[in-house]
């Protein structure tokens, strides 16, 4: 009979059986635990969420195996609201499957909150208005009793609500106190548009234009009127304005 114990104590068995058990430690090291600790830290290329909505973003991330964190909902007026904006690390990047990405969401274009403009000129009301970033749209005149001439007394939106960058303002300003009798104003120097508002409000129907070509004034502005300021206005009344105008292309 084979004595075991014997044998087992004999020093090369040992070694021996040393030796298979190292190569079986090796051999499922190798084969089973070091795959799958690869496999759980596996590196794949991150895919571009940037300019998708977020639940679209959020669902391609999930499905390729990352988890998403939104860091931030900033305003962004290239973005419609909800649209990522950016993302960490950045797209097409070799990163960890399981690891997080993090997100910034828009929240669409910042508002405005529109200026207070009443009784500025119209020229300081245009310089407040493109320092908030807003265009000034038509000009309309009117008379009034309580303001002085040439200043705003309208504006299309009221101060202190939220409205769009893209948002034309319109502007009334004041041509002061309707005359007890109408008169013939000064229109030298006024704009075309402003001149014959004021006419027309006056009752002037009949008004001439003639043009000049000058390049050391603004277009459309009144160079000279046929009747001068103060001349009393009845149903007749008709008026000349001279009017500048760009120099014809190709003339020196």
């Amino acid at each position: 009979m084979i004595d075991f114990k014997t044998v087992f104590n004999h020093r090369l068995v040992r070694w021996l059986l040393y030796l298979i058990l190292l190569f079986l430690f090796v051999v499922l090291v190798d084969k089973v635990i070091m795959p799958w600790y690869v496999r759980l830290g596996e590196e794949v290329e991150l895919i571009d969420v940037v300019e998708l909505p977020y639940a679209e973003a959020e669902q391609k991330l999930t499905q390729s195996g990352f988890q998403v964190i939104v860091t931030d909902s900033v305003y962004d007026a290239h973005y419609p609201a909800g649209t990522v904006v950016e993302q960490m690390p950045l797209p097409f990047t070799t990163v960890k499957e399981g690891r997080h990405v993090y997100l910034k969401v828009s929240i669409g274009e910042k508002p405005i909150i529109m200026p207070n403009l009443f009784y500025k000129s119209p020229r300081d009301a245009e310089l407040i208005l493109k320092s908030y970033g807003l265009k000034t749209g038509a000009k309309l005149y009117e008379y009034s009793d309580i303001s002085l001439a040439g200043v705003v007394i309208s504006q299309s939106y009221p101060a202190g609500q939220e409205i769009k960058q893209a948002v034309p303002i319109d502007l009334t300003i004041s041509l002061g106190p309707f005359p007890k009798q109408p008169t013939i104003p000064y229109l030298v120097k006024k704009s075309l548009d402003a001149a014959k508002k004021q006419l027309h409000l006056l009752g002037v129907k009949k008004i001439k234009l003639e043009y000049e070509e000058r390049d050391d004034i603004l277009p459309e502005t009144i160079l000279k009127q046929s009747l001068d300021p103060g001349i009393l206005i009845d149903e007749n009344t008709e008026i000349e304005l001279l009017v500048s105008k760009l120099k014809t292309s190709g003339e020196n």
